[in-house]
């Protein structure tokens, strides 16, 4: 039985028409709030990305780029490019409140990371992008270089935070952490031990380079600023994408895309284990990795099981793996996969419910809709973990309210648009 719930679509709770939006509801986060509502921040825009479009102050090649990844994007109007919202639900998810502004700013590609501090305060992390073109583009004359770099690097990170449960927010800073040139969406908050703040990134180890390292950065003075705690990764492979929690046993841990590596700290984030694959993953087509274990989302049951949710190939959306051991052994259907909670469950964001169980947000993209060529919506699924005793697996829950069938059969519009956005 299809259990799925739209939370917000082109056609479904659809946010206030801005100039540039053009139907994209995606790139959840959601998070259970102290007050007990579920609260969804996302990204609604044109595209995949819903830069500042059209941008003639870059060179004619760019408008190509535009041309290539979405039907009119070299043209699109959308000149604050898309903007961060916010809904809730009161209910356990059964009825939403009306999109509303989280932020406008400029080129903000999504909310990568969604938490709540035990204090209360509600903290929103999301990636500024205003020159992705230029990433693997920049000029090796050093003239050239310096100035491309001045214009356009580093990438940056808007740190967000509400203190009303959400319903209003400041900026309160911004950081690139150690990297120069090239940022992801912020992997995750935590909160370290002695209550302050962690955030886990991930960038462009140099200019122009192609390996992906992690960054745990440290804010003690409630996201102002950012000190550098520590760099780790693999000498051989990317470490992108992760999320980080605090495991049963009191240690950190994360996995990354796109080889599924699972790494763990002992000392609050200081310092890393080595790397190990918990997915059995393979490139194929062709590619140098997989581009499994896309980012998704790690939290702990009240009876300390670790869940990791996840998307990519093989084992498509939607996907969760779970460990009774924090993290020490995994529970799988497959060697490279994990069990399915929802096939349409694109970067996928979880929270824990009041019951143990855990609901669910992603998104499901690249569909015409009345607003424009490149839709998304967000959708939601509630699922449990079987117990031991039960046997493995998970079981898909109901929502109440009333549900609807998501945007046509395709599954692979984010996967086909990643792949564009890194032409």
């Amino acid at each position: 039985m299809d259990r799925r719930k739209i939370i917000v679509s082109p056609t479904i709770n659809t946010p206030a028409p801005f100039v540039g939006f053009g139907g994209y509801c995606g790139w959840p986060r959601v998070c259970h709030l102290h007050n007990g509502d579920l609260y969804v921040a996302f990204s609604a825009g044109y595209w995949h990305a819903s830069w500042v479009n059209p941008r003639p102050d870059l060179p004619d090649e760019y408008r190509q780029y535009m041309a290539r990844a979405m039907a009119g994007g070299a043209d699109w109007h959308a000149p604050t490019g898309g903007h961060i919202m916010w809904t809730r639900s009161a209910d356990d998810g059964a009825t939403w409140t009306p999109p509303r502004d989280l932020c406008v700013i400029p080129d903000a590609y999504a909310p990568g990371a969604l938490f709540q501090h035990s204090d209360g305060a509600l903290y929103c992390g999301a990636l500024i992008q205003r020159s992705h073109f230029y990433a693997g583009r920049i000029p090796s004359e050093p003239l050239d270089f310096l100035r491309i770099m001045d214009e356009h690097f580093p990438e940056q990170i808007a740190i967000l935070r509400s203190e009303d449960q959400g319903e209003s927010w400041c900026e309160v800073g911004r950081t690139s952490g150690p990297f120069l040139t090239r940022l992801e969406h912020p992997c995750s908050f935590t909160e370290a031990e002695d209550g302050s703040l962690l955030m886990l990134i991930d960038g462009h180890a140099q200019p122009n380079g192609a390996r992906w390292v992690n960054a745990l950065l440290h804010s003690s003075d409630r996201g102002a600023t950012w000190q550098t705690r520590s760099l780790f990764g693999h000498p051989d492979y990317d470490v992108e994408e992760g999320h980080c929690a605090r495991l049963p046993d009191g240690r950190l841990g994360t996995c990354s895309r796109p080889w599924g590596l699972w790494m763990t700290s002992a000392d609050d984030g200081f310092t890393w284990d080595q790397p190990r694959p918990i997915l059995e993953l393979s490139p194929t087509g062709g590619k140098a990795h997989p581009n499994g274990c896309k980012k998704g989302d790690l939290l702990v049951t009240a009876d300390g099981t670790v869940v990791l949710l996840t998307c990519g190939a093989p084992g498509g959306n939607g996907q969760v793996l779970y460990s009774r051991d924090s993290g020490e052994t995994w529970s799988m259907p497959a060697p490279d996969r994990g069990f399915t909670a929802d096939t349409y469950a694109y970067y996928p964001s979880a929270c824990l419910m009041p019951d143990d169980s855990i609901f669910m947000v992603g998104d499901h993209q690249g569909f015409a809709n009345p607003h424009g060529p490149f839709g998304a919506e967000v959708l939601a699924t509630r699922f449990r973990i079987l117990s031991a005793e039960e046997g493995e697996g998970v079981e898909v829950l109901e929502i109440g309210g009333q549900l609807h069938p998501p945007w046509g059969a395709a599954t692979d519009g984010g996967e086909a648009a990643d792949r564009k956005i890194e032409a």
